[in-house]
C-alpha cells in the first residue's frame, strides 16, 4: 500500500471524522472506504453513460465483473449493450459455428 499527502476542506475532514466514529474505525479506515465507495459510484456512473464497458468499470471500481454486475443491478442501472451491438454479437457467434 502507498502512502499519499493530500489537503482537504474541512467538511471532508468532518465527513470523515462522522464516519469513523459512528462506525468505531480509525480515520485513516474511514478514508480508504469512503474513496472505495466513492471509486465505485464513479465507475457506475461511467458505465451507466456508455463511457466504459462493464469489464473497465470493474477493473477502475477494484471489483471482480460478477459484482460489479451485482452493484449496478443493485443500482438500478441496466446494460449499456444498444440492440444493434446485441445483433451483430449474435450473428458473429453464429458465423463461428
Amino acid at each position: 500500500m502507498k502512502t499519499k499527502t493530500i489537503r482537504l476542506p474541512e467538511e471532508i475532514l468532518k465527513g470523515i471524522a462522522y464516519t469513523a466514529e459512528k462506525e468505531d474505525i480509525e480515520e485513516s479506515t474511514a478514508i480508504r472506504k469512503l474513496l472505495r465507495e466513492g471509486l465505485i459510484e464513479y465507475a457506475a456512473k461511467l458505465y451507466s453513460d456508455g463511457e466504459i464497458t462493464l469489464g473497465e468499470s470493474a477493473q477502475l471500481a477494484g471489483v471482480s465483473l460478477r459484482s460489479m454486475l451485482e452493484i449496478l443491478l443493485n443500482k438500478g442501472i441496466r446494460g449499456n449493450i444498444t440492440l444493434n451491438q446485441q445483433k451483430r454479437a449474435i450473428e458473429h457467434a453464429k458465423k463461428i459455428k
